[in-house]
Protein backbone atom coordinates (compact mmCIF):
# COMPACT_ATOMS: atom_id res chain seq x y z
CA UNK A 1 0.00 0.00 0.00
CA UNK A 2 1.53 3.38 -0.87
CA UNK A 3 -0.33 6.67 0.17
CA UNK A 4 -0.04 10.54 -1.66
CA UNK A 5 -0.64 13.75 -0.17
CA UNK A 6 -1.39 17.31 -1.37
CA UNK A 7 -1.54 20.21 0.87
CA UNK A 8 -3.60 22.53 -0.57
CA UNK A 9 -1.16 25.55 0.31
CA UNK A 10 1.32 23.99 -2.60
CA UNK A 11 2.10 25.58 -5.19
CA UNK A 12 2.50 22.11 -7.18
CA UNK A 13 0.05 22.00 -10.61
CA UNK A 14 -3.18 19.74 -9.64
CA UNK A 15 -3.68 17.26 -11.60
CA UNK A 16 -7.56 16.65 -12.07
CA UNK A 17 -7.32 13.09 -13.32
CA UNK A 18 -5.47 11.79 -10.26
CA UNK A 19 -7.17 13.93 -7.66
CA UNK A 20 -9.69 11.79 -5.57
CA UNK A 21 -11.63 12.19 -2.82
CA UNK A 22 -11.37 9.42 -0.11
CA UNK A 23 -14.23 8.79 2.52
CA UNK A 24 -13.61 6.36 5.55
CA UNK A 25 -17.48 5.47 5.24
CA UNK A 26 -17.46 4.10 1.79
CA UNK A 27 -16.62 0.74 2.36
CA UNK A 28 -19.64 0.81 4.52
CA UNK A 29 -22.24 1.54 1.26
CA UNK A 30 -22.93 -1.05 -0.87
CA UNK A 31 -24.15 -1.19 -4.69
CA UNK A 32 -27.62 -1.19 -5.75
CA UNK A 33 -29.92 -3.79 -4.40
CA UNK A 34 -27.36 -4.12 -1.72
CA UNK A 35 -25.28 -6.92 -3.78
CA UNK A 36 -22.88 -9.09 -1.07
CA UNK A 37 -19.44 -8.99 -1.38
CA UNK A 38 -19.47 -12.02 -2.61
CA UNK A 39 -20.76 -10.98 -5.89
CA UNK A 40 -17.95 -8.24 -6.15
CA UNK A 41 -15.24 -10.67 -5.03
CA UNK A 42 -16.23 -13.26 -7.56
CA UNK A 43 -16.53 -10.78 -10.59
CA UNK A 44 -12.79 -9.45 -9.68
CA UNK A 45 -11.66 -13.10 -9.94
CA UNK A 46 -13.34 -13.86 -13.07
CA UNK A 47 -11.93 -10.79 -14.22
CA UNK A 48 -8.42 -11.22 -12.53
CA UNK A 49 -8.32 -14.76 -14.32
CA UNK A 50 -8.85 -13.74 -17.43
CA UNK A 51 -5.60 -11.43 -17.20
CA UNK A 52 -6.82 -8.51 -15.88
CA UNK A 53 -5.27 -7.03 -12.80
CA UNK A 54 -7.40 -5.66 -9.67
CA UNK A 55 -5.78 -2.46 -10.82
CA UNK A 56 -6.62 -2.10 -14.35
CA UNK A 57 -10.69 -3.41 -13.00
CA UNK A 58 -11.18 -0.97 -10.94
CA UNK A 59 -9.92 1.55 -13.46
CA UNK A 60 -12.32 -0.14 -16.17
CA UNK A 61 -15.50 0.22 -13.53
CA UNK A 62 -14.73 3.77 -12.73
CA UNK A 63 -15.05 4.17 -16.18
CA UNK A 64 -17.47 1.75 -17.34
CA UNK A 65 -19.88 4.41 -15.13
CA UNK A 66 -23.18 5.67 -16.70
CA UNK A 67 -22.59 9.03 -18.16
CA UNK A 68 -24.16 11.12 -16.31
CA UNK A 69 -25.94 14.11 -18.84
CA UNK A 70 -24.63 16.77 -17.00
CA UNK A 71 -21.13 16.14 -16.90
CA UNK A 72 -18.40 18.81 -16.80
CA UNK A 73 -17.13 20.36 -20.56
CA UNK A 74 -13.70 19.71 -18.46
CA UNK A 75 -14.76 15.52 -18.69
CA UNK A 76 -13.84 15.22 -15.30
CA UNK A 77 -14.45 11.83 -13.74
CA UNK A 78 -18.23 11.12 -13.00
CA UNK A 79 -19.26 10.70 -9.58
CA UNK A 80 -19.72 6.57 -8.80
CA UNK A 81 -23.44 4.62 -8.88
CA UNK A 82 -22.65 3.76 -4.99
CA UNK A 83 -22.06 7.47 -4.13
CA UNK A 84 -24.81 9.03 -6.32
CA UNK A 85 -28.05 9.07 -4.44
CA UNK A 86 -26.78 9.28 -0.77
CA UNK A 87 -27.25 12.17 1.78
CA UNK A 88 -24.15 14.23 1.56
CA UNK A 89 -24.51 14.86 5.13
CA UNK A 90 -24.26 11.06 6.10
CA UNK A 91 -20.77 10.86 5.60
CA UNK A 92 -17.93 13.57 4.88
CA UNK A 93 -16.41 13.70 1.27
CA UNK A 94 -12.62 14.35 2.50
CA UNK A 95 -10.35 12.65 4.64
CA UNK A 96 -8.50 15.38 5.70
CA UNK A 97 -5.73 15.77 8.48
CA UNK A 98 -4.27 19.06 9.35
CA UNK A 99 -5.54 21.14 6.21
CA UNK A 100 -4.13 17.90 4.40
CA UNK A 101 -5.80 16.61 1.49
CA UNK A 102 -5.25 12.81 1.66
CA UNK A 103 -5.72 10.57 -1.55
CA UNK A 104 -4.80 7.03 -2.10
CA UNK A 105 -4.57 4.69 -5.33
CA UNK A 106 -5.73 1.38 -3.04
CA UNK A 107 -8.39 3.26 -1.46
CA UNK A 108 -9.78 4.01 -5.29
CA UNK A 109 -9.49 0.63 -5.66
CA UNK A 110 -11.55 -0.33 -2.17
CA UNK A 111 -14.17 2.58 -2.01
CA UNK A 112 -14.49 3.64 -5.53
CA UNK A 113 -14.92 7.22 -4.37
CA UNK A 114 -16.22 10.48 -5.78
CA UNK A 115 -13.56 12.40 -8.01
CA UNK A 116 -13.19 15.97 -8.27
CA UNK A 117 -14.32 18.29 -10.60
CA UNK A 118 -11.79 20.63 -11.96
CA UNK A 119 -13.60 23.84 -10.33
CA UNK A 120 -13.86 21.46 -7.08
CA UNK A 121 -10.30 21.32 -7.45
CA UNK A 122 -9.42 25.02 -8.22
CA UNK A 123 -11.57 25.85 -5.24
CA UNK A 124 -9.59 24.04 -2.86
CA UNK A 125 -6.29 25.49 -3.84
CA UNK A 126 -7.52 29.00 -3.72
CA UNK A 127 -9.03 28.34 -0.16
CA UNK A 128 -6.64 26.74 1.35
CA UNK A 129 -3.87 29.49 -0.26
CA UNK A 130 -6.24 32.39 1.58
CA UNK A 131 -7.76 30.86 5.06
CA UNK A 132 -5.29 28.14 5.99
CA UNK A 133 -7.09 24.98 7.24
CA UNK A 134 -10.50 24.55 5.41
CA UNK A 135 -13.31 23.18 7.38
CA UNK A 136 -15.73 20.52 6.73
CA UNK A 137 -18.37 23.11 5.81
CA UNK A 138 -15.84 24.94 3.24
CA UNK A 139 -15.06 21.55 1.24
CA UNK A 140 -18.83 20.58 1.19
CA UNK A 141 -19.57 24.01 -0.62
CA UNK A 142 -16.75 23.19 -2.69
CA UNK A 143 -17.68 19.98 -3.62
CA UNK A 144 -20.79 21.34 -5.04
CA UNK A 145 -19.20 21.52 -8.12
CA UNK A 146 -18.79 18.20 -9.14
CA UNK A 147 -21.17 16.45 -11.73
CA UNK A 148 -23.07 14.28 -8.83
CA UNK A 149 -25.10 17.49 -7.65
CA UNK A 150 -27.91 19.05 -9.86
CA UNK A 151 -26.88 21.83 -11.94
CA UNK A 152 -28.07 24.99 -10.10
CA UNK A 153 -25.73 23.82 -7.26
CA UNK A 154 -23.02 23.85 -9.50
CA UNK A 155 -23.94 27.19 -10.98
CA UNK A 156 -23.79 28.43 -7.82
CA UNK A 157 -19.99 26.77 -7.07
CA UNK A 158 -19.04 28.31 -9.99
CA UNK A 159 -20.02 31.80 -9.60
CA UNK A 160 -18.97 31.70 -6.02
CA UNK A 161 -15.09 30.77 -7.31
CA UNK A 162 -15.46 33.31 -10.60
CA UNK A 163 -16.32 36.38 -8.04
CA UNK A 164 -13.29 35.55 -5.32
CA UNK A 165 -11.17 35.72 -8.18
CA UNK A 166 -12.26 38.96 -9.83
CA UNK A 167 -11.99 39.90 -5.89
CA UNK A 168 -8.72 39.34 -5.55
CA UNK A 169 -7.80 40.77 -8.92
CA UNK A 170 -9.58 44.03 -8.17
CA UNK A 171 -7.75 44.26 -5.16
CA UNK A 172 -4.23 43.37 -6.00
CA UNK A 173 -4.78 46.22 -8.92
CA UNK A 174 -5.48 48.71 -6.25
CA UNK A 175 -2.62 47.70 -3.82
CA UNK A 176 -0.27 48.31 -6.57
CA UNK A 177 -1.99 51.47 -7.66
CA UNK A 178 -1.68 52.97 -3.95
CA UNK A 179 1.87 51.38 -2.91
CA UNK A 180 3.28 52.05 -6.56
CA UNK A 181 1.38 55.68 -7.26
CA UNK A 182 0.41 57.13 -4.16
CA UNK A 183 0.79 60.76 -5.47
CA UNK A 184 -2.04 60.23 -7.57
CA UNK A 185 -4.61 60.53 -3.77
CA UNK A 186 -2.13 63.03 -2.73
CA UNK A 187 -2.83 65.33 -5.23
CA UNK A 188 -7.06 64.07 -6.25
CA UNK A 189 -9.09 64.03 -2.88
CA UNK A 190 -11.89 63.03 -4.59
CA UNK A 191 -10.50 59.79 -6.19
CA UNK A 192 -8.90 59.04 -2.55
CA UNK A 193 -12.73 59.63 -1.20
CA UNK A 194 -14.38 56.90 -4.16
CA UNK A 195 -11.50 54.29 -3.49
CA UNK A 196 -11.83 54.33 0.32
CA UNK A 197 -15.75 54.19 0.16
CA UNK A 198 -15.40 51.20 -2.70
CA UNK A 199 -13.00 49.38 -0.38
CA UNK A 200 -15.56 50.33 2.58
CA UNK A 201 -19.12 48.58 0.73
CA UNK A 202 -16.41 45.51 -0.32
CA UNK A 203 -15.31 44.93 2.85
CA UNK A 204 -19.39 44.56 3.90
CA UNK A 205 -19.60 41.66 1.63
CA UNK A 206 -20.64 38.84 4.03
CA UNK A 207 -19.25 36.20 1.30
CA UNK A 208 -15.75 37.95 1.99
CA UNK A 209 -12.76 35.85 2.49
CA UNK A 210 -10.64 36.59 5.67
CA UNK A 211 -7.75 36.91 4.09
CA UNK A 212 -9.65 39.19 1.01
CA UNK A 213 -11.22 41.37 4.15
CA UNK A 214 -7.49 41.86 5.41
CA UNK A 215 -6.28 42.80 2.06
CA UNK A 216 -8.82 45.47 2.13
CA UNK A 217 -8.54 47.01 5.06
CA UNK A 218 -4.41 47.37 4.52
CA UNK A 219 -5.31 49.25 1.30
CA UNK A 220 -7.83 51.44 3.91
CA UNK A 221 -5.11 52.39 6.21
CA UNK A 222 -2.44 52.79 3.41
CA UNK A 223 -4.74 56.04 1.93
CA UNK A 224 -5.67 57.21 5.15
CA UNK A 225 -2.39 57.01 7.41
CA UNK A 226 -0.31 60.20 7.46
CA UNK A 227 2.72 60.24 5.57
CA UNK A 228 6.02 60.57 7.97
CA UNK A 229 7.00 63.12 5.46
CA UNK A 230 4.34 65.13 5.88
CA UNK A 231 5.57 66.32 9.10
CA UNK A 232 7.98 68.49 7.04
CA UNK A 233 8.57 71.49 5.73
CA UNK A 234 6.52 72.45 2.47
CA UNK A 235 8.38 74.47 -0.50
CA UNK A 236 5.71 77.21 -0.27
CA UNK A 237 6.12 77.44 3.49
CA UNK A 238 9.56 78.22 2.39
CA UNK A 239 9.28 80.71 -0.16
CA UNK A 240 6.74 82.43 1.92
CA UNK A 241 9.24 83.09 4.69
CA UNK A 242 11.52 84.29 2.35
CA UNK A 243 9.67 86.74 0.82
CA UNK A 244 10.29 90.71 1.93
CA UNK A 245 12.87 89.31 4.23
CA UNK A 246 16.28 90.97 4.47
CA UNK A 247 19.03 87.86 4.08
CA UNK A 248 22.16 87.34 6.12
CA UNK A 249 25.67 87.47 3.56
CA UNK A 250 27.28 84.79 2.75
CA UNK A 251 29.99 85.13 4.94
CA UNK A 252 27.64 84.43 8.05
CA UNK A 253 26.25 80.52 7.31
CA UNK A 254 28.66 77.83 7.63
CA UNK A 255 29.76 75.23 4.21
CA UNK A 256 27.61 72.55 5.71
CA UNK A 257 24.57 74.76 6.76
CA UNK A 258 24.69 75.79 3.36
CA UNK A 259 25.15 72.64 1.50
CA UNK A 260 22.08 70.89 3.88
CA UNK A 261 19.59 73.87 3.64
CA UNK A 262 20.19 73.75 -0.45
CA UNK A 263 19.58 70.03 -0.38
CA UNK A 264 16.43 70.15 1.73
CA UNK A 265 15.46 73.12 -1.32
CA UNK A 266 16.33 71.17 -4.27
CA UNK A 267 14.46 68.13 -3.23
CA UNK A 268 11.22 70.27 -2.49
CA UNK A 269 11.47 71.36 -5.83
CA UNK A 270 11.83 68.09 -7.32
CA UNK A 271 9.43 66.30 -4.99
CA UNK A 272 6.74 68.48 -6.22
CA UNK A 273 7.09 67.28 -10.04
CA UNK A 274 4.23 64.67 -11.20
CA UNK A 275 4.99 62.11 -13.26
CA UNK A 276 1.75 63.18 -15.43
CA UNK A 277 4.79 65.92 -16.70
CA UNK A 278 7.32 63.49 -18.34
CA UNK A 279 5.19 62.04 -21.05
CA UNK A 280 5.44 63.36 -24.80
CA UNK A 281 7.98 65.78 -24.14
CA UNK A 282 5.66 68.46 -22.82
CA UNK A 283 8.63 70.92 -21.28
CA UNK A 284 9.76 70.96 -25.56
CA UNK A 285 6.27 72.01 -26.51
CA UNK A 286 5.06 75.54 -27.33
CA UNK A 287 2.76 74.90 -24.47
CA UNK A 288 4.71 73.99 -22.23
CA UNK A 289 3.95 76.43 -19.52
CA UNK A 290 0.73 74.75 -18.93
CA UNK A 291 1.77 71.38 -19.91
CA UNK A 292 4.70 71.37 -17.91
CA UNK A 293 4.98 74.21 -15.23
CA UNK A 294 6.95 71.93 -12.32
CA UNK A 295 9.49 70.98 -14.72
CA UNK A 296 10.56 74.49 -15.46
CA UNK A 297 10.18 75.38 -12.14
CA UNK A 298 12.73 72.40 -11.32
CA UNK A 299 14.92 73.93 -14.40
CA UNK A 300 14.48 78.14 -13.42
CA UNK A 301 15.97 76.96 -9.51
CA UNK A 302 18.47 75.36 -11.03
CA UNK A 303 19.49 78.30 -12.70
CA UNK A 304 18.82 80.78 -10.27
CA UNK A 305 21.44 78.44 -7.85
CA UNK A 306 24.31 78.72 -10.44
CA UNK A 307 23.53 82.47 -11.38
CA UNK A 308 24.12 83.20 -7.10
CA UNK A 309 26.81 81.25 -6.59
CA UNK A 310 28.41 83.42 -9.94
CA UNK A 311 27.11 86.17 -8.60
CA UNK A 312 28.63 85.72 -5.20
CA UNK A 313 31.95 85.28 -6.33
CA UNK A 314 31.83 88.20 -8.91
CA UNK A 315 30.63 90.94 -6.27
CA UNK A 316 34.00 90.60 -4.20
CA UNK A 317 36.73 92.41 -5.86
CA UNK A 318 39.55 91.75 -3.66
CA UNK A 319 41.17 88.93 -4.98
CA UNK A 320 41.64 86.83 -1.26
CA UNK A 321 38.15 87.23 -1.07
CA UNK A 322 37.06 85.58 -4.30
CA UNK A 323 39.27 82.92 -3.78
CA UNK A 324 37.57 82.25 -0.04
CA UNK A 325 34.47 82.31 -1.78
CA UNK A 326 35.47 79.65 -4.88
CA UNK A 327 37.12 77.22 -1.83
CA UNK A 328 33.47 77.70 0.08
CA UNK A 329 31.38 76.95 -2.69
CA UNK A 330 33.90 73.76 -3.86
CA UNK A 331 33.22 72.64 0.07
CA UNK A 332 29.64 72.88 -0.08
CA UNK A 333 29.07 70.89 -3.25
CA UNK A 334 31.33 68.17 -1.87
CA UNK A 335 28.78 67.93 1.03
CA UNK A 336 26.08 67.46 -1.52
CA UNK A 337 27.85 64.71 -3.11
CA UNK A 338 28.14 63.10 0.40
CA UNK A 339 24.31 63.88 0.99
CA UNK A 340 23.49 62.63 -2.14
CA UNK A 341 22.29 65.85 -3.83
CA UNK A 342 23.92 65.32 -7.53
CA UNK A 343 21.96 67.93 -8.56
CA UNK A 344 23.49 70.63 -6.56
CA UNK A 345 26.90 69.42 -7.87
CA UNK A 346 26.33 70.24 -11.04
CA UNK A 347 24.37 73.36 -10.08
CA UNK A 348 28.12 74.29 -8.33
CA UNK A 349 30.12 73.22 -11.21
CA UNK A 350 28.35 74.78 -13.83
CA UNK A 351 28.52 77.59 -12.20
CA UNK A 352 32.39 77.48 -12.64
CA UNK A 353 32.53 76.78 -16.25
CA UNK A 354 30.43 79.56 -17.40
CA UNK A 355 32.77 82.13 -19.35
CA UNK A 356 32.01 84.64 -16.73
CA UNK A 357 33.73 82.50 -13.58
CA UNK A 358 36.15 80.52 -15.91
CA UNK A 359 37.83 83.51 -17.49
CA UNK A 360 39.48 84.63 -13.83
CA UNK A 361 42.80 83.23 -14.41
CA UNK A 362 44.29 85.07 -11.95
CA UNK A 363 41.97 83.68 -9.52
CA UNK A 364 42.00 80.35 -10.01
CA UNK A 365 46.05 80.46 -10.19
CA UNK A 366 45.06 81.19 -6.28
CA UNK A 367 42.76 78.61 -5.49
CA UNK A 368 44.83 75.71 -3.54
CA UNK A 369 45.97 72.39 -5.42
CA UNK A 370 43.59 70.76 -3.29
CA UNK A 371 40.56 72.38 -4.22
CA UNK A 372 41.10 72.20 -7.98
CA UNK A 373 41.35 68.55 -7.02
CA UNK A 374 37.88 68.47 -5.42
CA UNK A 375 36.78 70.56 -8.58
CA UNK A 376 38.20 68.03 -10.98
CA UNK A 377 36.77 64.80 -9.16
CA UNK A 378 33.09 66.30 -9.07
CA UNK A 379 33.20 67.58 -12.60
CA UNK A 380 34.44 63.75 -13.66
CA UNK A 381 31.21 62.62 -11.51
CA UNK A 382 28.46 64.59 -13.23
CA UNK A 383 30.12 65.19 -16.72
CA UNK A 384 27.59 64.86 -19.58
CA UNK A 385 30.55 61.94 -21.44
CA UNK A 386 28.98 59.04 -22.38
CA UNK A 387 25.52 60.02 -21.34
CA UNK A 388 26.95 60.50 -17.91
CA UNK A 389 28.09 57.32 -17.09
CA UNK A 390 29.59 58.17 -14.08
CA UNK A 391 26.46 60.25 -12.30
CA UNK A 392 24.48 56.85 -13.65
CA UNK A 393 26.51 54.36 -11.48
CA UNK A 394 26.56 56.81 -8.73
CA UNK A 395 22.60 56.95 -9.20
CA UNK A 396 22.93 53.21 -9.06
CA UNK A 397 25.14 52.37 -6.15
CA UNK A 398 23.57 54.82 -3.85
CA UNK A 399 20.35 54.66 -1.44
CA UNK A 400 17.50 57.34 -1.23
CA UNK A 401 16.98 60.22 -0.10
CA UNK A 402 19.06 61.57 -3.40
CA UNK A 403 18.41 64.26 -6.01
CA UNK A 404 19.39 63.29 -9.00
CA UNK A 405 20.00 65.94 -12.26
CA UNK A 406 17.17 66.08 -13.85
CA UNK A 407 18.38 67.03 -16.86
CA UNK A 408 19.82 63.69 -17.60
CA UNK A 409 16.05 62.18 -17.48
CA UNK A 410 14.48 64.22 -19.35
CA UNK A 411 17.37 63.62 -22.21
CA UNK A 412 16.95 60.11 -21.61
CA UNK A 413 12.94 60.45 -22.34
CA UNK A 414 12.87 62.53 -25.24
CA UNK A 415 15.84 60.29 -26.96
CA UNK A 416 12.78 57.45 -26.59
CA UNK A 417 10.14 59.71 -27.78
CA UNK A 418 11.39 60.60 -30.88
CA UNK A 419 14.10 57.23 -31.65
CA UNK A 420 10.91 54.98 -30.85
CA UNK A 421 7.85 54.72 -32.62
CA UNK A 422 4.58 54.15 -30.59
CA UNK A 423 3.26 51.23 -32.83
CA UNK A 424 4.91 48.28 -34.39
CA UNK A 425 4.86 47.73 -38.07
CA UNK A 426 1.51 45.44 -37.27
CA UNK A 427 -0.39 48.63 -35.51
CA UNK A 428 0.07 47.06 -32.15
CA UNK A 429 1.26 48.99 -29.36
CA UNK A 430 5.10 49.30 -28.58
CA UNK A 431 4.75 47.88 -25.00
CA UNK A 432 8.83 47.95 -25.62
CA UNK A 433 9.10 51.89 -25.52
CA UNK A 434 6.10 52.38 -22.49
CA UNK A 435 8.42 49.71 -20.47
CA UNK A 436 11.62 51.55 -21.46
CA UNK A 437 9.73 55.33 -20.33
CA UNK A 438 8.10 53.59 -17.26
CA UNK A 439 11.34 52.62 -16.06
CA UNK A 440 13.02 56.08 -16.15
CA UNK A 441 9.47 57.44 -14.50
CA UNK A 442 10.44 54.31 -11.48
CA UNK A 443 13.12 55.35 -10.73
CA UNK A 444 12.22 59.30 -10.47
CA UNK A 445 9.07 58.12 -8.45
CA UNK A 446 11.55 56.10 -6.26
CA UNK A 447 14.20 58.70 -5.24
CA UNK A 448 10.34 61.50 -5.37
CA UNK A 449 9.23 59.84 -2.43
CA UNK A 450 12.13 59.75 -0.23
CA UNK A 451 12.23 62.60 2.19
CA UNK A 452 15.72 63.78 3.82
CA UNK A 453 15.59 64.46 7.43
CA UNK A 454 16.84 68.17 7.32
CA UNK A 455 15.86 70.57 10.07
CA UNK A 456 14.93 73.97 8.08
CA UNK A 457 17.07 76.82 8.68
CA UNK A 458 15.17 79.48 7.53
CA UNK A 459 18.04 82.36 7.39
CA UNK A 460 20.29 79.70 5.32
CA UNK A 461 17.05 79.31 2.97
CA UNK A 462 16.60 83.05 2.71
CA UNK A 463 20.03 83.78 1.46
CA UNK A 464 19.53 81.04 -0.89
CA UNK A 465 16.57 82.32 -2.38
CA UNK A 466 17.10 86.05 -2.24
CA UNK A 467 18.00 87.38 -6.42
CA UNK A 468 18.36 91.08 -4.93
CA UNK A 469 21.86 91.24 -6.05
CA UNK A 470 21.89 88.37 -8.39
CA UNK A 471 23.27 89.09 -12.00
CA UNK A 472 21.85 87.97 -15.14
CA UNK A 473 24.63 86.84 -17.76
CA UNK A 474 25.59 90.00 -19.47
CA UNK A 475 26.01 91.43 -16.12
CA UNK A 476 27.89 88.61 -14.60
CA UNK A 477 30.49 89.17 -17.64
CA UNK A 478 30.91 92.65 -17.42
CA UNK A 479 31.54 92.36 -13.34
CA UNK A 480 34.01 89.69 -14.37
CA UNK A 481 36.05 92.30 -17.42
CA UNK A 482 36.04 94.67 -14.68
CA UNK A 483 37.98 92.43 -12.05
CA UNK A 484 40.15 90.93 -14.75
CA UNK A 485 40.16 92.77 -17.34
CA UNK A 486 41.27 91.50 -21.00
CA UNK A 487 45.10 91.42 -22.10
CA UNK A 488 45.98 93.61 -24.65
CA UNK A 489 46.71 91.83 -28.31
Amino acid sequence: MYSSTMSPFSKTTLDINKLYVSSSYSNKISDEGEAGPEKAEEALLTKTGSGVSPRDSAFEAAQSEDADPEASPTKSPTTPKLVRGKNSSEFPLFSYNNGVVMTSCRELENSRSSALSAASAFAIATAGANEGTPTKEKYRRMSLASPGFPSDQRNSDKEFVIRRAATNRVLNVLRHWVSKHAQDFETKAELKYKVISFLEEVMHDPELLTQERKAAGNIIRTLTQEDPGDNQITLEEILQMAVGVKAEPFENHSALEIAEQLTLLDHLVFKTIPYEEFFGQGWMKVEKNERTPYILMNTKHFNDISNLIASEILRNEDMAARVSTVEKWVAVADICRCLHNYNAVLEITSAFNRSAIFRLKKTWMKVSKPTKAVIDKLQRLVSSEGRFKNLREALKNCDPPCVPYLGMYLTDLAFIEEGTPNYTEDGLVNFSKMRMISHIIREIRQFQQTAYKIEHQAKVTQYLLDQTFVMDEEGLYDASLKIEPKLPT
